[in-house]
């Protein structure tokens, strides 16, 4: 299901997306350009709790990520 689904004229995604598993709980959000992650994203598990969140460039991992893992809260930092 997804709540949110901008598309362009090419078919791409493109805009702010929000998709939800079938259990209606939130899996990602984030803006997206010409297909390409760009901006803030954020993934959930089936059962709500945030894997990690961050920015992307041009689907890329940009400047701090939080990933939440079994080994507790891990911070990283990507450069270009």
């Amino acid at each position: 299901m997804r709540d949110k689904t901008p598309i362009n004229e090419d078919g791409q995604w493109h805009g702010h997306w929000e998709i939800y598993y079938d259990n209606g709980q939130l899996e990602l959000k984030g803006l997206f350009v010409h297909n390409k992650r760009h901006g803030f994203h954020e993934r959930y598990r089936t059962d709500g709790k945030l894997i990690w969140k961050g920015h992307r460039v041009n689907n890329e991992p940009f400047g701090f990520f939080e990933y939440n893992s079994v080994f507790g809260k891990l911070t990283r930092y990507y450069a270009q």
